[in-house]
Parts: C-alpha cells; sequence; structure tokens
C-alpha cells in the first residue's frame, strides 16, 4: 500500500468528516455521557464504524459515514473508527482515548492497523489514535498536520 495513497484517502474522509461536522446549521449541546461508578465516562458499545453519543451527526450523516468506512476498509483492509463524544472529563483524551482503543480493538488483530478518530465535542478536542500497523503511514507529524490543517 503506497503511504501516499492512504494519507490522501484518510485526508479525503477527514475533510468529509469536518465538512459534515461542521456544515451544520444549528449544532446539538452535547448531552451528559454515561458515567462509570469510578467517575469516569463509560465508553460505548463498539457498535458502528462511527458513534455519535453527542446527536451531532443526523442518523442519515452517520449511515453515510459508516458506509464510506466500511468501503475502505474493505478496499484496504486498515480499519477507521470515529467517536463523538460530549467530553473525557475529568480524563485527559489521551487516555480516553487510549481506553476506547483497547476495549474496541480497531483494526485487524496481528496487523494492528486500526485507526481512531475521537472528538469531545464540548471539550473542543480531538484525537488520533493510530494502531502501531500504521505508525509509519500516519506519524505524529502526519496526524497533527492533518489537525492543524483540516480539523
Amino acid at each position: 500500500m503506497k503511504m501516499t495513497s492512504l494519507v490522501s484517502k484518510l485526508l479525503h474522509l477527514i475533510l468529509l468528516l469536518n465538512f459534515v461536522l461542521f456544515s451544520q446549521i444549528a449544532l446539538t449541546q452535547g448531552v451528559v455521557g454515561g458515567i462509570q461508578k469510578d467517575g469516569m465516562v463509560a465508553i460505548p458499545a463498539f457498535s458502528s464504524l462511527v458513534i455519535d453519543t453527542t446527536g451531532t451527526l443526523t442518523a442519515e450523516q452517520t449511515l453515510y459515514l459508516d458506509s464510506r468506512l466500511r468501503a475502505f476498509e474493505k478496499s484496504k483492509g486498515s480499519q477507521i473508527a470515529v467517536l463523538i463524544i460530549p467530553t473525557t472529563q475529568p480524563e485527559a483524551i489521551e487516555q480516553y482515548t487510549l481506553r476506547v482503543v483497547e476495549r474496541w480493538k480497531i483494526g485487524r488483530k496481528k496487523v494492528d492497523d486500526g485507526l481512531l478518530l475521537l472528538i469531545a465535542k464540548d471539550d473542543r478536542k480531538f484525537r488520533f489514535e493510530v494502531g502501531y500497523g500504521l505508525e509509519g503511514i500516519l506519524t505524529d507529524v502526519t496526524t497533527k498536520r492533518i489537525g492543524s490543517e483540516v480539523m
């Protein structure tokens, strides 16, 4: 798989997600997510490649993005998931994202080529968590560049 091809497809996907998220006429306010007994934000079940607990996306937008991500997975093998939640507080976004990828096990088992885009809407933060199998292609520099130029 060529690095530029994967990066360009990822950029296209992120641009599409960015357009859908921020072109809403009125963004709904995030509803307080489920809190675990330990006070941490609960991790939703991995039921779709796009999970929006804030109601920002319409059902049609969620289905459309999910179908695009499934098509990407089918053609390239790498799995990309998107999780939109109101907040990660009291946890830092980095810690919460790690809990999500450990629970969801995104990507192929022996290849570890998953990518999670987590958006904490009310915190106004996002994070990419890249599996080891994609780290050579999606370096920290690349994901930071996507974040600063696209998100």
